[in-house]
């Protein structure tokens, strides 16, 4: 073999060695970034996942996460790589507002899947099979189990979560749905559930307005108007509404209705139908808005 045989083969061998560290330092160096930014120091995300016709999201922040919701049947898969996609591997409290599959859909496979330390929930059967597996789930991973009541306050870190309905017993499982505040810093993120006008009242005038003022609101029963009163909005006083649906969903949801209303009261909002995954990012005193 010629010298400048041997010697063009080296240089190929450096340039291709050359190549792969440069490869893997853009990998390591995207990965360190995305990381960062799911995680970022000093802030928290919620991540108000695209699942269809359903309701979940992702709250995650340095050394936390909390779930609200997991989805329908459909998504389970999809909102697994969702939060897998975030770095998260354990959930501090994954709180499941009521026994619906839109709601509960995906709780299986995030037993399964993570390590979750509790779970929070109204004390609420359903007979759908879809509950029956999930409780079977909570079980097996053997966390601690709270039952979601008005007033009722948990600290996870930074984060305090506050119960804020129900207050009593009905007989629809949506109107049973836990309301929770979560606060972080001077931030506070109101989740819904499929809670509905009547129990809006009643925990309005259990907890009194204050208890629900917030700046962000995900909106309650996927937008539908059954939900979202003026009385709750003059107490939430919100800068943004995320509104959860699935695309051209054969409930008409979110309502022109509550579409006007928060238009009304000057709220900015974002929709999973139309946005796709909305994040919505706080250092504890300032909101902000990013794609996913």
């Amino acid at each position: 073999m010629s010298k400048s045989t041997r010697s063009g083969k080296k240089r190929r061998r450096i340039i291709a060695a050359a190549a792969l560290l440069f490869a893997a330092l853009i990998f390591v160096a995207a990965a360190f970034y995305f990381y960062k930014d799911a995680r970022g120091s000093g802030e928290l995300s919620v991540y108000f996942f695209d699942v269809g016709q359903g309701d979940a999201a992702l709250a995650v922040w340095d050394g936390g996460a909390i779930l609200f919701d997991a989805g329908t049947n459909e998504s389970q898969y999809k909102l697994t790589a969702y939060i897998e996609s975030l770095g998260v591997d354990t959930i501090d409290c994954a709180v499941f507002s009521h026994p619906h599959e839109d709601h509960i859909g995906g709780a299986d496979e995030v037993l399964k899947n993570f390590d979750v330390l509790s779970v929070l929930m109204p004390d609420a059967v359903s007979e759908y099979s879809t509950y029956e597996v999930m409780m079977e789930y909570i079980e097996e991973e053997g966390c601690s189990v709270y039952e979601a009541y008005a007033g009722l306050s948990l600290t996870y870190g930074d984060v305090t979560l506050t119960v804020l309905s129900p207050v009593g017993y009905y007989d629809e499982l949506n109107l049973e749905s836990a309301v929770v505040r979560l606060d972080y810093g001077n931030v506070s993120y109101i989740f819904m559930g499929d809670c509905e006008t009547e129990a809006e009242a009643d925990a309005l005038d259990f907890m009194g307005e204050d208890a629900f003022d917030a700046d962000v609101i995900k909106i309650g029963h996927h937008g539908s108007y059954t939900a979202t009163s003026t009385s709750l909005l003059d107490a939430v006083t919100p800068e943004i509404a995320v509104i959860s649906c699935g695309r051209d969903n054969e409930y008409g949801h979110p309502s022109e209705t509550v579409l006007s209303r928060l238009e009304e009261y000057g709220v900015t909002v974002y929709r999973t139908d139309t946005d796709g995954t909305v994040v919505i990012t706080t250092d504890g005193t300032d909101i902000r808005y990013s794609e996913y």
